[in-house]
């Protein structure tokens, strides 16, 4: 990463003001940076294996306005913190959305921990439907009030949890804090993409946060979620619904939709 790069990122993240290594500057990228790259797994869904490369995601998720998943999203945004001179560590966590807390889950979620002024923060840009959109005290047990929704983050022995409240507590995904290699990254990619079971490989999974409204499309249903409570589920009938979602509501280009005819053409 390097000063231009830089640029062009907090260009693409429509981030204006200064630019300083404090918390004001932390909350402001997290806040625009799932606004802006939505999450997308076109790639996965395509049957082609996101490259993990910096270079190759800076591209992809700068330079050609795509958007991408938690190792893409989040290293993306981990080189973006370092260069800042924020101290950021990766770290892998099991997914339990949608299940019990004690579920039976592998580590193929990447998130960060950011080092500042003697506190931790958890800070990921990469979830989806429950992605974050500020950082939250890793070690303060009580709600945490963000810009889209309360959560927080439970502590039992070694594992932390974080929950997200949506009329009850609901469990996010839950880590331990370990030291995490780039080949542990490139494993769990290579799974998600590739095994016959991932939902990366056989659903094509969209979302984007913004400071009102949650969107999410799977199953050929696009739900738009209000922070006041309002819900909307809307039916994409076909593939021009489809695109057109694509480029309106999430903020793609053509590109995106080429790579995605690449699966309907085959």
């Amino acid at each position: 990463m390097d000063e231009l790069k830089i640029e062009k990122y907090l260009e693409r993240i429509h981030y204006s003001g200064e630019v300083e290594t404090n918390l004001e500057t932390l909350r402001k990228i997290h806040q625009l940076h799932p606004k802006y790259i939505p999450f997308e797994n076109i790639d996965s869904y395509t049957g082609t294996v996101p490259s993990l490369e910096v270079n190759d995601i800076f591209k992809k998720l700068v330079i050609d306005s795509r958007g991408g998943y938690c190792y893409e999203q989040n290293l993306l945004l981990s080189e973006v913190l370092r260069y800042l001179g924020f101290n950021v560590k990766l770290q892998l966590g099991r997914v339990v959305w949608g299940r019990q807390e004690d579920s039976i889950a592998a580590q193929t979620h990447l998130l960060l921990i950011v080092d500042f002024e003697g506190k931790k923060y958890v800070v990921d840009c990469g979830f989806g439907t429950a992605t974050l959109t500020t950082p939250i005290l890793l070690d303060e047990e009580g709600q945490q009030q963000t810009p889209n929704g309360i959560f927080k983050i439970s502590h039992k022995e070694e594992t932390y949890t974080l929950w997200m409240w949506k009329e009850q507590w609901l469990p996010v995904y839950r880590f331990i804090l370990e030291h995490v290699e780039h080949a542990d990254l490139d494993i769990s990619n290579w799974y998600l993409s590739t095994h016959p079971d991932s939902h990366f490989k056989n659903k094509l999974i969209l979302s984007k946060v913004d400071e009102n409204v949650r969107y999410t499309y799977t199953d050929r249903v696009l739900n738009i979620r209000s922070d006041n409570g309002a819900k909307e589920s809307i039916s994409i009938e076909n593939e021009m619904q489809l695109y057109e979602i694509l480029l309106n509501t999430f903020g793609l280009k053509e590109n995106a939709i080429e790579a995605l005819k690449s699966k309907a053409d085959a």
